[in-house]
């Protein structure tokens, strides 16, 4: 199908990363790069960390999320990085009228979390992957970092045993809004809050999100 001769210009690849260790996934990623040159990859794959791979390296594709709806009716939306995807969907979810508010005033919280801890994450593989520290010592620390503080430890000082530094560098360097939404979105899923607070929640942790990423 790769030689020059072929008739077909496309290359399409079913889930090729399930028992691959991130090393190997980075090597892939350079390998259909230097496919899409000649021909057009398709992959499908239930593993986000082939695109998380293609993002860090900065390759250029374009992510697509297949979901079945009900009676089996396929959607198909373009998707960002998941810092984005989860502050979009917070903020989806503050202008749905069919879910009932006091499940709105628990999930938006939730993404509003998990936005903060995919910017922890990414900055953490950049800085470390960068550095030449192997795929799977970097995961390993990614994972030891269990709650939302020891996420941010690690991006903040890389490391995840500074949790109780964290509130205090936030809001001094970001801005007491950005320390809410930290304390908020730790909180908020096990709280809730009014539909009206949710709109600054969001607000606080896009401003979050942003100032982690724009880390070294």
């Amino acid at each position: 199908m790769l030689l020059p001769d072929s008739p077909f210009g496309f290359v399409i690849i079913d889930d090729p990363v399930q028992a691959m260790d991130p090393g190997k996934i980075d090597g892939l990623a350079r390998v259909l790069e230097k496919t899409a040159r000649r021909r057009q990859v398709v992959v499908f794959t239930h593993d986000e960390r082939l695109p998380e791979s293609v993002r860090r390296m900065q390759i250029a594709a374009t992510v697509v999320e297949v979901n079945r709806r009900a009676g089996s009716a396929v959607e198909c939306r373009p998707t960002r990085d998941p810092v984005t995807q989860y502050l979009d969907d917070a903020r989806a979810l503050t202008l749905t009228d069919d879910i009932p508010s006091n499940a709105v005033a628990r999930a938006v919280p939730l993404f509003c979390r998990l936005s903060i801890e995919a910017a922890c994450a990414e900055v953490v593989r950049r800085r470390r992957l960068g550095g030449g520290e192997p795929h799977a010592a970097v995961e390993e620390a990614l994972l030891s970092a269990r709650t939302l503080l020891q996420k941010l430890a690690l991006a903040l000082f890389d490391d995840r045993d500074r949790a109780g530094h964290v509130m205090r560098r936030a809001n001094e360097q970001w801005g007491p809004k950005a320390g809410n939404a930290i304390a908020d979105a730790n909180r908020g899923t096990h709280e809730g809050f009014t539909v009206e607070h949710l709109a600054v929640l969001i607000e606080g942790a896009t401003r979050v999100t942003e100032r982690v990423r724009d880390l070294e």
